[in-house]
């Protein structure tokens, strides 16, 4: 009969844990630029955020689409004509 051999992880598992827990502690240096990075993020949206807006609450922006797609629909029909003389 053989004996059962007891393995010891248990001092192994809490120095891997140990260093586990130091490597996800971040330094200041990469904690101020990660702030940057977020702050530089946020100061995007919101430019996008203000060209994409509508001047003014104005809905001319939206008459002058519909007018467009209203008119390629005709362009299209004329182009056609033209191509299968």
């Amino acid at each position: 009969m053989r004996k059962k051999v007891r393995k010891a992880p248990a001092r192994r598992l809490v120095v891997k844990k140990a260093e586990k827990a130091a490597s996800l502690e971040l330094s200041a240096e990469e904690v101020t630029a990660l702030e940057q990075i977020s702050q530089r993020c946020e100061q995007s949206e919101r430019a996008w955020q203000r060209m994409t807006a509508l001047p003014g609450g104005d809905e001319t922006w939206n008459q002058v689409e519909e007018h467009l797609l209203a008119r390629d629909g005709r362009d299209c029909e004329r182009r056609w004509k033209y191509f299968s003389k």
